[in-house]
């Protein structure tokens, strides 16, 4: 979307929320990077571990 229509849609979008009953939040470029990161870390290293998989708990020898 243009930069230029961004303050219209931010009402819309809040106008909208508030409707259906859902909370609206804003933050800054920069925190909604580090919120993705953040996230994309999570997911991606947690599934570098295979040993976390319950089925090779399941059938691992002790």
């Amino acid at each position: 979307m243009p930069r230029l229509h961004l303050a219209r849609a931010r009402e819309v979008v809040r106008e909208h929320c508030q409707t259906l009953g859902v909370p609206y939040t804003e933050t800054t470029l920069w925190r909604s990077y580090a919120i993705v990161i953040e996230y994309l870390n999570r997911v991606g290293l947690s599934a570098r571990d295979p040993f976390d998989c319950p089925m090779v708990q399941q059938f691992r020898r002790a």
